[in-house]
């Protein structure tokens, strides 16, 4: 008997890399698995790693209509070829073109997991327009699924979808915690005094560490003055930002840098 057609789609292919790191690979196992993004090189080589197939999807996190339209009707007649049991999109682009893309083909399952929501910091009609595509993405999908309970609150007070079809896995995640990776045991006393001296921490500071993207969505900008601020009256502490910038698609202030 043939297993299930389960397609994940992400934006960009770091998501599938990081955000859902190890999943399809496991889930393979019970499903015909394809991988839909952008970047078609690091796609392929995603692919070729977790032992799935990949499908090239020209994606962007910019807001382009026209490209976007183009995307959904590639993706329809995608779709409609491979006949999927379950589409499950990632991240905003990827979830309003894959889930328009999924009801257009009559795809059974269709599956949006909220990791954050970029309209946060919005204003004005980007905020707008940005409201109405989130609206729309939950209202093709037949489950959505917030990563958080604040996410959550947020879409409920928005009025973006009903409670009925929002679920949160767990207490809340993308893919889990390794627990043994992030296990403090695994590093010894002098591993820690290197780390520290090779990006010249005091051994005695107290640390605080962001990562992920180092970009103004991410709350960069106010980090970091919320850092300065608190440095005036504390003289033992410092902040590491761990993660790339973003200087085309969403730059961090001069003053941030």
């Amino acid at each position: 008997m043939p297993k299930p057609k389960l397609i994940r789609i992400t934006t960009v292919s770091i998501s599938l890399e990081k955000l859902l790191e190890g999943q399809l690979g496991f889930m393979k196992e019970y499903f015909e698995v394809v991988a839909i993004s952008a970047e078609k090189e690091k796609l392929e080589a995603y692919g070729n790693r977790e032992g799935v197939r990949t499908f090239y999807l020209e994606l962007t996190r910019k807001i382009t209509p026209i490209k976007d339209i183009l995307a959904v009707f590639k993706l329809y007649r995608f779709l409609k070829k491979e006949n999927p049991s379950i589409v499950h999109t990632h991240t905003p682009k990827a979830g309003i073109v894959g889930m328009m893309a999924a009801w257009l083909a009559g795809v059974p399952n269709r599956l949006h997991t909220v990791a954050g929501l970029p309209l946060m910091e919005a204003t004005g009609l980007k905020r707008q327009v940005l409201n109405f595509v989130e609206k729309l993405t939950y209202r093709f999908a037949t489950k959505v699924y917030p990563n958080s309970k604040g996410l959550y609150d947020f879409i409920i007070a928005e009025n973006f979808s009903k409670a009925s079809n929002l679920s949160i896995i767990g207490n809340g995640s993308s893919n889990g915690i390794d627990t043994d990776y992030f296990n403090p045991i695994r590093f010894s006393e002098s591993d820690n005094i290197s780390l520290r001296d090779k990006w010249k921490i005091p051994q005695d500071n107290f640390l605080f560490i962001f990562v992920g993207r180092l970009v103004k969505d991410k709350g960069i900008n106010e980090l970091t003055a919320a850092f300065s601020k608190l440095s005036e009256s504390k003289n033992n502490i410092s902040l590491l930002l761990v993660g790339p910038f973003e200087n085309d698609l969403d730059p961090l202030l001069p003053e941030t840098l």
